[in-house]
């Protein structure tokens, strides 16, 4: 059997190792490598923490943010063709959902590739990630990207920035905000500030406490504001809204704090969106934790201070979104150009290795390339 190189979690820490490369199933795809970029979940697995220890299958292949060019395909693959070059999706359906025809958007057991299986009692099949020479993937997770796409920006990008999409698309259904707080000026909360502005919010607050990102963020001029919230008080917020409070609030870090403060600043009847995870697990509502309410998408009424407030927690895309952001990102430069601008393409997957055990240099995003690819 072929092997490949391969970064395992092993439920202490990753391993770079030659690992058996994955063999195909009927409706999977076998896609080299070609580029990837590290999640802030990554980061969490890089430090086994304590939601790397709950979540993260030992003797996983891990990353989640990948693209790269298809060289097998499935016996009954029919949409895919050897020499595609695709993005991948990192959610998919388990066994018995796929068996209907579903995908990941249709399954309520989802995995996600380089994290953990289908959460089916009945799961016998999981999806290694993106860090890795080789991933065998259903074929249903595979994107197409245009030339353009794939020669002015780095298409593991799409996975990630999905996300922002997707609450964009389900906020021009609830009604876009006239007044939006964005808590995080990572690389999440910079593409939620873009397609924000994108989407026509004429009110983008962006909020942020490291130095190096808040001055990023500024450069980045996505946001109309940016602000340090522990340098602003409640009072001088609220008069970003003329005191009327925000409509959305959404938490792109991770942080009980931070959601308390977006509880704080929106208006009665308006929402608070999760997508941030935690270091360290806490309950946010109804006797339920962060990973919970936001893995599951769920959708809370609480009340705080006198207000009633909906809790919102999102991840992952639908089949609609990528349909969405790849028709905008072909026809917009600037968007292509935008999403790119916070990542940091540093050498191979070979230097992954290195890249986790350095705690210095300022960065938002990482890139890299194949293992058999040096070039930076």
């Amino acid at each position: 059997m072929k092997d490949m190189w391969a970064y395992v979690y092993d439920s202490q820490k990753v391993k770079k190792k030659r690992v058996a490369r994955p063999v195909l199933r009927p409706k999977d795809v076998l896609v080299q490598i070609d580029r990837v970029s590290i999640c802030g979940s990554d980061f969490h697995i890089f430090a086994n923490d304590d939601w790397a220890k709950e979540s993260i299958s030992p003797g996983m292949v891990i990353g989640h943010e990948g693209c790269g060019t298809v060289v097998e395909v499935g016996e009954e693959v029919q949409s895919m063709s050897v020499g595609d070059y695709v993005a991948l999706e990192s959610h998919y359906a388990c066994p018995e959902c796929e068996k209907e025809g579903k995908d990941g958007d249709s399954c309520p057991h989802y995995g996600i590739i380089g994290v953990h299986g289908s959460q089916s009692s009945k799961n016998d099949h999981e999806t290694g990630g993106v860090f890795a020479e080789f991933i065998a993937i259903p074929h249903y997770c595979c994107y197409p990207v245009t030339e353009k796409i794939r020669d002015e920006m780095n298409p593991s990008l799409l996975e990630p920035a999905g996300n922002s999409w997707e609450i964009i698309r389900y906020l021009r259904e609830y009604g876009l905000p006239r007044h939006l707080a964005v808590y995080g000026c990572g690389p999440h909360g910079l593409n939620m500030q873009l397609f924000a502005r994108h989407a026509g919010i004429k009110n983008i607050v962006a909020f942020e406490t490291d130095p190096w990102r808040l001055d990023y963020a500024k450069d980045f001029a996505a946001a109309h504001h940016v602000i340090n919230p522990r340098e602003t008080s409640l009072d001088e917020i609220l008069s970003l809204t003329n005191h009327d409070g925000f409509d959305v609030a959404i938490d792109m870090v991770g942080n009980l704090g931070v959601v308390e403060s977006c509880k704080d600043i929106v208006r009665d009847r308006g929402m608070v969106i999760l997508f941030g995870l935690p270091s360290h697990e806490a309950l946010i509502a109804h006797g339920e934790n962060f990973s919970q309410i936001i893995f599951n998408n769920e959708k809370l009424a609480i009340q705080h201070k006198e207000k009633n407030i909906t809790l919102r927690g999102f991840t992952g895309r639908t089949r609609k979104t990528w349909v969405e952001l790849l028709e905008a990102l072909d026809e917009s430069a600037f968007l292509r150009e935008k999403l790119s601008q916070p990542l940091k393409m540093m050498g191979s997957l070979h230097d992954l290795e290195s890249f986790i055990h350095q705690s210095n240099g300022h960065y938002l995003k990482v890139g890299l390339r194949a293992f058999n690819n040096k070039l930076t």
